[in-house]
């Protein structure tokens, strides 16, 4: 067994840990999960949520940072500071620039009301994908219910707006990126531009859609065990 690790683990746009339940259960004893959660309503963007961040992260020894979608500039920039303890970052289905160029254009109108409707793209997104069930619904059904419209879409215009290759370059710890492998949210090409500009990144695919690593999370437990263990035995 490898030594006792803490992993710090950034939630998606949702801002809450309902979707991570899945992988948690997979995960080997040894790893110990810190579960990082946005606040509902106030400021939420990365400016706003980088101090959260960097307090989940004190007083640890020896620990890895897991940021999944929405937050893996976050733990970029958190990982460019290069806080006394941090051993490596895995990013999960995730960009440092906007996921799809074009889009980044339509910042300005995601409001509030526009928000409202991202439950129903979700599931659009999750039938178009084959990941679709009734215990997958309710879990993201309660994870939207965990965020306010205004929050929600604060987020996506901080995600439209990013630009991480800074901190992505700055970063100096191993890297592990898992690519979903029918992602439409955050499409492969992404994958490979932080494999392109960041240092020591391997890529590792994950069978299934954006939301791979709560629908196929034995598979991405078992990558991460085996991320933290090379890095025990570097």
């Amino acid at each position: 067994m490898s030594r006792p690790t803490t992993l710090v683990c950034l939630p998606g746009m949702d801002g809450t840990a309902v979707l991570f339940r899945s992988l948690l259960r997979a995960l080997p004893g040894w790893i110990t999960p810190r579960l990082v959660v946005y606040p509902a309503t106030g400021p939420n963007d990365y400016a706003a949520l980088l101090p959260r961040v960097r307090a989940a992260c004190e007083g640890l020894d020896d620990f890895f940072l897991l940021g999944w979608s929405f937050s893996g500039p976050l733990a970029l920039r958190v990982a460019a500071e290069a806080p006394r303890g941090l051993r490596g970052v895995i990013l999960c289905a995730t960009f440092v620039r906007a996921p799809w160029p074009l889009v980044r254009w339509i910042r300005a109108v995601v409001r509030a009301p526009v928000a409202r409707l991202f439950p129903l793209v979700s599931r659009v997104l999750t039938l178009g994908g084959g990941a679709e069930s009734e215990e997958l619904r309710r879990d993201k059904a309660e994870s939207f219910r965990g965020v306010s419209p205004a929050a929600l879409a604060t987020r996506v215009r901080a995600a439209l707006a990013v630009d991480a290759r800074g901190a992505l370059k700055a970063c100096r710890v191993p890297l592990l990126c898992l690519r979903s492998t029918r992602d439409v949210v955050v499409p492969s090409w992404n994958a490979r531009e932080i494999e392109r500009e960041g240092h020591a990144v391997t890529v590792v695919d994950l069978v299934g859609a954006h939301l791979a690593l709560r629908t196929n999370a034995a598979a991405g437990a078992e990558a991460i065990a085996k991320f933290i263990e090379g890095r025990d035995s570097a």
